[in-house]
């Protein structure tokens, strides 16, 4: 953990890996401030707050303390710390107490772990303390050592607390990042994520209780291996929700069973260790698995892996075969494209294509994200917008996976992992 100050310039980010915002956005949306300041970081680390039901100003530090002090802080549901700060004055601190006993949300990221090493009372609100002094610090009767960092480290993560509505439907996944070393966590901190890494402390994620307000802390996101992996990227907008007191993404499915779905077609469906497949059944058998639920306006993620060769791809706003758009999952020689690309059978049969096969994880998961407001369609692939157009074929309708008829096919696999939807109207 360097210590440093460092500035960027705010511009515009492309490439992101869930919905651009967007112009005409929904009502209501959370509006937050992103602190920095004290510690560098890379500029990507602000695309983790492109989502349609979110608006971010970003804040540097020296300037950010005195917004509690004259009021600019309450114009923010939520404050979002991601800085390495000492300073603030007795007036600021009372400001910052006055903030969150209001019942506005606090989100604090990596290394804002080491805020305010005297003072003793934002230890009660953050629940962690990541300890500078050399000789280390006594906590709550027990003396730590000064803590220790490690970049680089690939850390498997757990869910530990599968049913709160930050981790719900969330996989255990694997992550590189930097690891902390001997922190302080308050026995009072209710726990949401672990890791089993030798070079990283146990808990790594979790909420605390202030005044009865939860202040949420996520260790993770050092970087760019951070800020674009879906997982992270999911928790930090799903932790900004849930200290906004705001509807949640939930997911698609139970990853128990088929109960959600039904289907349509021959194809064999399947759920398996939270995992939905799909393949073609017998004689070769193609078939589409839909939701129960309808759906209008709303922001779709999850995480897909194929077989190849594979035509497949999710519907949404599905009424029928002709109603309906698909972001597609293939490999298409007339016209040329790939995944990603914006299939719609009555207007198309392709709206908007991507022609670039970089963009494609041919044999890892893949990051998908379908966002629908009115008549605007946006689809983005691991991290790159490749449709945003305007079409007002189908309103509402169904959401569903396909897997497509064709001998050359049979060996064919769709994976779906960590499906959530964002309703937005």
């Amino acid at each position: 953990m360097k210590r440093f100050k460092h500035s960027i310039l705010m511009m515009t980010l492309l490439g992101i890996l869930t919905c651009p915002l967007l112009a005409d956005a929904a009502p209501q949306k959370i509006k937050t401030l992103v602190v920095t300041g004290g510690h560098g970081f890379e500029p990507a680390f602000i695309t983790i707050f492109n989502h349609p039901d979110i608006e971010y100003v970003h804040a540097e530090h020296p300037n950010v303390n005195s917004m509690f002090t004259n009021g600019d802080a309450q114009k923010y549901d939520v404050i979002v710390l991601y800085d390495l700060w000492q300073d603030i004055t007795d007036e600021q601190k009372k400001g910052m107490l006055d903030y969150l006993k209001s019942g506005k949300g606090l989100v604090s990221l990596h290394h804002s772990i080491a805020n305010y090493q005297d003072w003793p009372e934002y230890l009660k609100i953050s629940g962690t303390r990541y300890i500078l002094d050399a000789n280390g610090q006594t906590i709550d009767g027990r003396h730590y050592p000064q803590s220790q960092y490690k970049h680089d480290v690939l850390m498997d993560i757990s869910v530990v607390d599968k049913n709160h509505p930050i981790t719900r439907g969330l996989s255990d996944f694997q992550i590189l990042d930097e690891a902390y070393k001997d922190f302080y966590v308050s026995p009072d901190a209710h726990i949401l994520l672990t890791t089993d890494s030798p070079l990283n402390d146990k808990n790594i994620a979790w909420t605390m209780n202030y005044h009865g307000n939860e202040i949420v802390f996520l260790q993770l996101g050092h970087d760019s291996h951070a800020f674009f992996h879906p997982s992270y990227r999911h928790l930090v907008a799903q932790a900004i929700r849930f200290a906004a007191k705001r509807p949640l993404a939930k997911p698609l499915f139970n990853g128990n069973d088929l109960s959600e779905f039904t289907a349509d077609g021959n194809a064999a469906w399947k759920v398996e260790n939270g995992l939905l497949i799909g393949r073609q059944g017998p004689d070769n058998a193609p078939g589409d698995l839909f939701t129960r639920a309808s759906y209008s306006d709303f922001a779709l993620t999850l995480e897909y892996k194929v077989q190849w060769p594979a035509n497949s791809g999710v519907w949404f706003r599905y009424q029928n075969p002709q109603t309906a758009y698909q972001a597609d999952i293939l490999e298409y020689k007339n016209p040329l494209c790939w995944s990603g690309s914006l299939y719609c059978p009555k207007d198309g049969p392709f709206l908007e294509i991507n022609e670039n096969a970089s963009l494609v994880k041919r044999y890892d998961w893949n990051s998908l994200a379908i966002c629908c407001q009115g008549d605007r369609l946006q689809v983005v692939l691991n991290g790159e917008t490749v449709a945003d157009l305007r079409n007002d074929l189908s309103a509402e309708g169904k959401i569903g996976f396909q897997v497509h008829q064709g001998d050359e096919f049979k060996d064919m696999e769709i994976r779906v992992r960590n499906a959530f939807i964002l309703p937005l109207n």
